[in-house]
């Protein structure tokens, strides 16, 4: 980071910590002043072994981020004025927002993620879900990262999977690895992981995104899918969807000549009522 870019961080907070009235507006400027200041100081890092200015901290804790006790606001308060700035970004027009409003929106995620501030996932989660928000594709890998295997968290990740239209394919994918990752880590002793494994069986054949993702997946998870009918009717049909990229098609086309060359019965298992 900059000698400069660290002075104008200062300068920056103080000029919006001026105010005490604790107004909405004054709350959105306390917030996006850190946003600022944290987007200025990340880019450039420390150069060279720079030493900061005196009063000037790296914002990777909650009072680096957002200050000190100063001019009529506890750390506490600017904390909830934080708070509040997340809930708006489940219901606001994101896209609408200029550059740097919408580069706030990222840094601000990225500073959830760096706190590990788990009580920001129910706003984290109202972005993902939010047809005008932006860094939907950050929210959604936060969201999940600060999720467990749950019968809610099974319903997030399929109102996204299932929105073709409304997410696009890298926003999709993203659930599948994220969630994927999380039930290959969980020993799925109770219904739960059951049921999400349930959900994606059921919405396997819905595109091409995700795929190979939920083969790997159901070989891991579910006992007798990797030498199973279900498994080889699952390739075929992935190998009719069209315009693939070639190591999809690859992925897929060595699946089938697996099981139909395994010189084995592929018996059919039922999956938790997820269809054929």
């Amino acid at each position: 980071m900059k000698a400069g870019c660290a002075i104008f961080f200062a300068a920056s907070m103080a000029a919006a910590l001026c105010a005490s009235a604790h107004t909405t507006a004054e709350s959105n400027m306390v917030v996006r002043a850190a946003l600022y200041g944290a987007l200025t100081f990340y880019p450039d890092n420390i150069e060279d072994g720079l030493a900061l200015p005196p009063g000037v901290e790296e914002p990777n804790t909650w009072r680096g981020f957002l200050g000190g006790d100063t001019n009529g606001w506890t750390l506490a308060e600017k904390k909830a004025a934080f708070d509040w700035y997340l809930t708006t970004l489940g219901t606001n027009d994101c896209k609408s927002l200029d550059e740097v409003q919408r580069e706030e929106i990222g840094m601000a995620i990225d500073m959830c993620d760096e706190l590990n501030y788990t009580n920001s996932l129910s706003s984290i989660k109202a972005l993902a879900l939010n047809p005008k928000g932006v860094y939907r594709y950050e929210a959604i890998k936060l969201a999940l990262e600060f999720s467990s295997v749950d019968d809610v968290t099974t319903e997030f990740v399929e109102t996204i999977i299932t929105n073709v239209s409304g997410y696009s394919s890298g926003e999709r994918v993203e659930c599948y690895w994220e969630y994927a990752k999380k039930l290959r880590q969980d020993p799925c002793t109770n219904g739960v992981c059951a049921s999400a494994l349930s959900m994606f069986y059921r919405n396997r054949k819905l595109s091409g995104t995700g795929a190979a993702t939920l083969d790997r997946l159901f070989s891991d998870k579910i006992e007798g899918y990797a030498q199973s009918s279900n498994r080889l009717d699952t390739a075929v049909s992935m190998l009719a969807v069209t315009n693939m990229r070639p190591q999809f098609v690859e992925y897929f086309t060595g699946v089938t000549n697996q099981l139909l060359s395994s010189g084995q019965p592929l018996p059919w298992i039922d999956i938790g009522g997820g269809g054929n």
